[in-house]
């Protein structure tokens, strides 16, 4: 439940939010990349609160929905070898792959091990030095670097018998992908406030600068959802284009260069066939 403040700070959003949505020439479709965002608006009723003018959309931001059933069909062939024990999130064991899931092959006798980090699965190899242990790598850039550390630590402990699975996705592709996807319409973007913890707000930069919408990375209450939505509409207002920071208790336009450097010296990024 909201508090009196928070309520009055709603209110008072909401309305300016409606006052400047009056002045659109058309309505704004603002897409929500990150999941948790999906959920807190959710859960809160954002989407019932705003204008007509305004339609939110939910981007791809649930790392396990954007986990393609051919990565999942070679964790299933994984899990069948003997000596192996798979080690993986838990979100991931009831997703199926084309013909099962590795909660179904659990049942059927398979190792496969929930864990709560990257770290986890290189306990996991520690103390089964005649199992192979392989770490499902999944998540976008805010799980990535965790899993790069387990990989560094792997390496200066010499544990051979430890290996990762990458199924990470990056999101500024993604994003591209849909800005140039002539059937996809989107008039601006509710950043990661998680992702760009890590990124910051410069790899986002393409997208107001090459595709003229603007972007906003915002915080996960109520308020900063509502905040960010706001100053959407007010780049709208000035014509101009920008990424800007409303979550700035937790991004910096630099982002974690300590994190990034992690991803650069464990993880190169690929395109793939059919995917983003």
């Amino acid at each position: 439940m909201w508090d009196r403040v928070e309520k009055e700070k709603v209110r008072k959003l909401l309305t300016e939010i409606a006052t400047a949505a009056q002045a659109l020439e058309q309505p704004l479709a603002i897409m929500e990349v990150c999941g948790t965002h999906t959920v807190a608006i959710a859960q809160s009723g954002i989407r019932d609160l705003l204008p007509a003018q305004i339609r939110l959309l939910s981007g791809p931001g649930c790392p396990v929905c954007v986990t393609d059933a051919r990565d999942l069909d070679k964790v299933i062939s994984l899990a069948e070898r003997p000596g192996v024990i798979i080690a993986t999130y838990g979100d991931l064991v009831r997703v199926p792959g084309s013909r099962s899931s590795l909660q179904e092959k659990r049942g059927q006798g398979a190792r496969v091990q929930v864990v709560y980090s990257a770290l986890d699965a290189l306990e996991l190899a520690a103390k089964y030095p005649e199992q192979e242990v392989v770490m499902l790598g999944i998540g976008f850039e805010t799980t990535a670097p965790t899993t790069a550390v387990a990989v560094e630590q792997a390496r200066k402990r010499r544990l051979t018998n430890f290996s990762v699975l990458s199924m990470h996705k990056v999101v500024p592709p993604a994003l591209r992908a849909l800005l140039t996807d002539p059937e996809v319409k989107i008039d601006a973007f509710i950043n990661p406030g998680h992702v760009c913890t890590i990124l910051g707000s410069e790899p986002f930069n393409f997208v107001a600068q090459e595709f003229h919408r603007p972007c906003v990375i915002t915080g996960f209450e109520p308020t900063d959802i509502l905040e960010g939505i706001w100053m959407i509409l007010q780049q709208y207002r000035r014509q101009q284009w920008q990424v800007e920071i409303q979550y700035r208790r937790a991004v910096q336009p630099q982002g974690n260069p300590v994190a990034q450097e992690y991803l650069a010296r464990y993880f190169q990024s690929v395109s793939v066939p059919g995917e983003v």
